[in-house]
């Protein structure tokens, strides 16, 4: 539903890949707070949805049943179920229970992917092969650390770090979650080398401040009181650096307000067979909401590869 990527949303939405809600997320042991929602996290919120997939195929006995289930809720299923046994019933049988379309739609697209994973020859298609920098590792923290300081240490946009830790919703480590980041495991030894530059007190609380003047490294270093290895460090930049006005530097200590909850604004990319209804529904938003921001999209037959935006609606 999510093409794989990390949702964030906002109060009791479903969120993440796997677009959990909240309840249904803590109850497969997900932390879901302010700073941390691990319903972000890749692996974790894999192995949630896995136990939930299992839990169900162990209930109703029947994986597609186990595939509706996590899409449209158990008690609906059992509700439809009612004193049937789930072995019993036809493909047919199957496609007539009184599920919402997009709870059949998203069985159709597994079992459509499911044959093409299995004969991808047969469909003239190439299933691709990660590279050496498509291989995740995680590595474990002693202590938490500001996920920018770590993208900075590892060689990586922020962003691409962010994205790869995203349960990190205000980009620090706080106690109670944990202290670990995922990164291409290409830069796993450049990090390490460069995280025993960095003293461990100064790992979690960082901010970003735009220099506003031109002055050299070592004139930053010496106001914020840390070693100009440090400072040089942390930003992916050489000891002797001029700094302009109109950089951004990342400094110790702690934002002057906190970061902003997930935006509420999105985009999706249009995949084969999204209609507006499916996607009003997969982001849980009103299709007429859909329709306003996306004026031109009802006029038209959506194409893979068209966007639309996305905004989260608040509840009163």
């Amino acid at each position: 539903e999510s093409s794989y990527e990390p949702i964030a949303t906002r109060r009791d939405r479903a969120a993440g890949m796997w677009q959990l809600i909240p309840d249904t997320a803590r109850g497969e042991g997900l932390v879901v707070t302010a700073d941390y929602d691990g319903r972000l996290d890749a692996a974790a919120s894999t192995n949630a949805a896995l136990g939930l997939v299992a839990r169900y195929e162990k209930e109703f006995g029947d994986w597609r049943l186990a595939d509706m289930a996590f899409n449209s809720g158990e008690y609906r299923v059992r509700r439809l179920l009612r004193d049937r046994d789930a072995h019993s019933l036809s493909a047919a049988e199957l496609g007539k229970l009184a599920f919402n379309p997009v709870t059949h739609d998203h069985l159709d697209r597994l079992l459509a992917l499911s044959c093409i994973v299995d004969d991808p020859e047969r469909f003239g298609v190439r299933l691709p092969e990660p590279d050496a920098d498509d291989r995740l590792k995680m590595i474990p923290l002693q202590s938490g650390m500001d996920v920018r300081l770590a993208a900075h240490l590892a060689g990586l946009d922020p962003a691409a770090m962010q994205r790869f830790n995203a349960a990190y919703v205000r980009h620090r480590m706080v106690p109670g979650v944990p202290h670990e980041l995922s990164m291409p495991a290409s830069r796993v030894e450049r990090f390490e080398s460069a995280a025993e530059s960095i003293p461990v007190a100064l790992w979690s609380d960082w901010r970003e401040q735009r220099a506003a003047r031109t002055s050299g490294l070592a004139s930053w270093a010496a106001e914020v009181g840390i070693p100009v290895a440090v400072l040089a460090a942390a930003n992916a930049i050489d000891e002797g650096s001029t700094v302009g006005p109109s950089q951004r530097l990342l400094l110790p200590g702690r934002d002057s307000a906190e970061d902003p909850a997930p935006p509420a604004e999105s985009t999706h990319v249009v995949r084969a067979g999204d209609t507006l209804t499916s996607v009003a529904h997969r982001y849980h938003v009103p299709l007429a909401e859909i329709r306003r921001l996306n004026p031109s999209a009802g006029a038209r037959t959506l194409h893979p590869g068209d966007r639309l935006r996305i905004r989260a609606i608040d509840a009163d």
